[in-house]
């Protein structure tokens, strides 16, 4: 029990936040081309440690690109910036979804501004059930993050993220989330839960 404690408090002691906070917030589950999407997501994030809501506007241009801006506010600071997602494989009965996620974003996390540049690839696989889809998902976040102003300075920040997405037949489209951030280097660690909500035109 010591060793495993003394494990936690070591990560814990790398989780400085430079990272985006927000989470993955995402799986390979296939979305409508050419329609739009909604994202809430409400999370407590700790190192720094406050209240966070990050939303999100996505565009699912075609069956395998994606593309998006967000914004994100709370306690410990602000961001914003742009994304795209490219699912490269689908998912199947023989294969999990993988895809991966790119953006840019302008963020400032305890009062440190930074320019960070987020790669995230991930997996996720759909079950069906009578009430729905549940879909099991897990991805890692490398960001290079470059801090700005007086005391310049880069990074790399790394964070994984699993979680479940809940796709109700009764909700008609609106899917539910719920995510834990684990901060591995130079990230916060952060639990979220999320609501996507799908807009059929704009």
């Amino acid at each position: 029990m010591k060793t495993i404690l003394s494990i936690f408090v070591l990560i814990s002691s790398w989780a400085v936040g430079a990272d985006v906070p927000g989470g993955l917030m995402r799986t390979g589950t296939a979305v409508k081309p050419e329609t739009y999407e909604l994202v809430l997501s409400p999370a407590i994030v700790m190192a720094p440690t406050g209240a966070y809501l990050s939303s999100e506007l996505r565009y699912q241009a075609s069956e395998e690109f994606e593309t998006g801006f967000g914004f994100g506010a709370g306690e410990v600071g602000f961001n914003f910036g742009g994304h795209g997602t490219w699912l490269i494989f689908p998912d199947t009965d023989s294969q999990p979804a993988l895809g991966v996620l790119g953006g840019l974003f302008f963020n400032r996390l305890d009062l440190n501004n930074y320019f960070v540049v987020k790669l995230a690839p991930f997996l996720s696989e759909t079950v069906m059930t009578t009430w729905g889809t549940l879909t099991p998902y897990g991805g890692l976040h490398i960001s290079p993050s470059f801090r700005l102003g007086e005391n310049p300075g880069n990074l790399v920040s790394l964070r994984a993220s699993g979680g479940l997405q809940f796709l109700i037949k009764a909700l008609n489209g609106m899917g539910l989330l719920t995510e834990a951030g684990l901060g591995i280097a130079n990230s916060s660690h952060e639990l979220l839960i999320g609501v996507t909500y799908p807009l059929e035109k704009m």
